[in-house]
């Protein structure tokens, strides 16, 4: 029998998950280094920033190897170049090394953290469901440990598609500036089809993610019943994207609303300096500006950890086969109605 409502009590749950079980938040807060967007916000990101920059490491690794290209003369004589330097100023390679393998090590942590704490998230947010005893962060971190070589792997492949993706439609395109006409149409085909393609991706990764973790399956054999998972229930799954985009503007309109908020109480205390100790408006303007990334960091702890809970629960759901989507519902309970997506 299906049930009659599917998100409401789906929300319901996934919030009294977030708010009573806050050790989730550190999970959810490290998980979402690897970009916790959904669908829409993907879509977003395609049609107004197709150029854009593939996400933190990808910008440090480009700032890193500008500050490379100008500290160190590249080219041809590179090496003439290296051997120069370590004649005549030997700490200053070695300095450079020691800051290249930082920087390295740096990221290969926070990438393992990250897959880690996607894992643990989503394997403690299923253990909450199933009524098992309070899982731990330790527990959910084992769990990402176990899991990490097939979850890097499957979002390695993603992100790298995403890469191509954004690539192909960034304002590189050359069709568009030799054909400015056709180049344009062809531009917005691809941005459809790339769009769709992207779309449809990006749930089935997610459930690929959801199935190596909860059913312990193999990478292609997740991947199949991924797919079987998302044509089966495609529309459930767009319009839990769609109400999940919807949290995610509330939380992003929030964030900037409180970021301006504590930014703007200094210039308040400033205005009226002349009556107030400037040692107050610098402890004021201290802890308002410390306050700001706290506040971001629980936002998106707090968001992340949210969805990741919504997904699954939808997952357990869904892979019971006894849920249908809010259109078909509505078209069903509507008599003069015709429903498009009955094959009957």
């Amino acid at each position: 029998m299906e049930e009659r409502t599917l998100y409401r009590p789906i929300l319901k749950e996934a919030w009294q998950i977030t708010k009573n079980f806050k050790s989730l938040w550190f999970l959810g807060l490290f998980a979402a280094v690897l970009g916790g967007s959904g669908e829409f916000e993907l879509l977003a990101r395609i049609i107004f920033k197709p150029g854009s920059n593939q996400g933190l490491i990808l910008g440090a690794f480009e700032s890193f190897k500008t500050g490379i290209q100008n500290t160190l003369p590249t080219g041809a004589d590179l090496w003439s170049n290296l051997l120069t330097l370590l004649i005549n100023a030997p700490l200053n390679l070695i300095s450079l090394i020691l800051v290249l393998v930082a920087i390295v090590l740096i990221a290969l942590f926070v990438i393992w953290l990250a897959v880690v704490s996607q894992v643990g998230l989503i394997r403690n947010i299923d253990s909450i469901i199933d009524k098992n005893p309070k899982p731990t962060i330790n527990e959910g971190l084992e769990a990402g440990v176990e899991n990490f070589w097939p979850i890097i792997t499957v979002q390695l492949i993603y992100k790298a598609i995403l890469f191509i993706v954004f690539v192909l439609l960034g304002k590189e395109i050359i069709l568009l500036t030799l054909l400015p006409t056709a180049g344009i149409v062809i531009h917005i085909i691809l941005l459809i089809l790339f769009s769709l393609i992207m779309i449809v991706i990006s749930f089935v990764i997610r459930y690929q993610i959801i199935f190596i973790i909860l059913k312990k399956e193999k990478i292609i054999t997740a991947l199949k019943s991924a797919w079987k998972l998302f044509i089966g229930n495609w529309l459930i799954s767009l319009e839990m994207a769609f109400i999940l985009f919807i949290v995610y503007l509330s939380a992003a309109y929030l964030t900037a609303f409180i970021f301006a908020l504590f930014l703007a109480v200094p210039l308040v205390f400033l205005t009226y300096s002349y009556q107030i100790p400037a040692i107050f408006i610098l402890v004021i303007g201290a802890i308002s500006i410390s306050a700001v990334p706290v506040i971001i960091f629980l936002i998106t702890a707090i968001v992340n950890t949210f969805q990741w809970a919504s997904w699954t629960l939808l997952f357990k759901r869904i892979s019971a086969g006894k849920s249908s989507s809010k259109i078909i519902r509505l078209s069903a309970q509507s008599p003069n109605l015709k429903n498009p997506f009955n094959k009957k």
